[in-house]
């Protein structure tokens, strides 16, 4: 297999499993979703190979490969970061950021060309998203959820949004309206007591992207 061939598929691989860790941030709603978590693993696992290839040959001491690749590690960390949110006593985007480091971290393995290790680590990221959540709202539970809901401003808006949160079984404990009159635009911030109910993340995010004006829907501490 040629040089182009082998990093080509590598390439490719560092992007399809980025996309499946991003997958599951996508489906709650999450601004980090798909796309951002599959181009961090592509750039990670590119700024690796380059490391690699990009400066000629190493050999005794001449020079680092790892040097350019582990910059990644700390790099990443301002774009987790940006994720990272406190609103009050709450801090919300803390299992995003570390969603995205470590997705930084399968990228640079593919890059090394360690491709087994690199997909084990992504069916892990994937059971303790998905099958971890479901674990701690079974046995743990929170007894509270925070959603932020951007719309257009009008009239009954809050009241439809309310109808939603009420369908899924949950009740509000508090709302907070932020209003940009220049965009006529509304940010409202909804504290929800949760409760067992058979209700997903993807079917709130659904019923509320279907009520007209909404235009983002986020849910988070679910």
């Amino acid at each position: 297999m040629s040089l182009f061939i082998r990093n080509s598929w590598l390439l490719g691989l560092a992007t399809i499993l980025g996309a499946l860790v991003g997958l599951e941030r996508e489906k709650q709603g999450k601004s980090a979703g798909l796309r951002t978590h599959s181009l961090v693993c592509l750039g990670s696992a590119l700024i690796t190979l380059v490391s690699i290839y990009g400066f000629g040959p190493y050999a005794d001491g001449v020079r680092d490969p790892a040097r350019v690749a582990a910059q990644i590690v700390s790099g990443i960390g301002f774009l987790g970061a940006g994720t990272i949110m406190r609103e009050g006593a709450n801090i919300k985007g803390l299992t995003t950021a570390a969603s995205l480091w470590t997705t930084a971290g399968i990228g640079l393995a593919i890059g090394a060309g360690l491709v087994v290790p690199a997909v084990v680590a992504t069916a892990f990221v994937e059971i303790v998203l998905v099958v971890m959540g479901k674990v701690e709202r079974r046995f743990i539970g929170r007894k509270q959820a925070f959603m932020r809901v951007v719309a257009v401003d009008r009239p009954g808006l809050l009241g439809e949004i309310a109808t939603c949160v009420g369908e899924c079984n949950m009740n509000i404990l508090a709302t907070d309206l932020t209003l940009d009159r220049e965009n006529a635009l509304v940010t409202i911030d909804i504290t929800m007591s949760t409760s067992n109910t058979t209700a997903t993340h993807s079917q709130l995010l659904q019923h509320l992207l279907s009520t007209p004006g909404v235009l983002r829907a986020e849910l988070d501490n679910w």
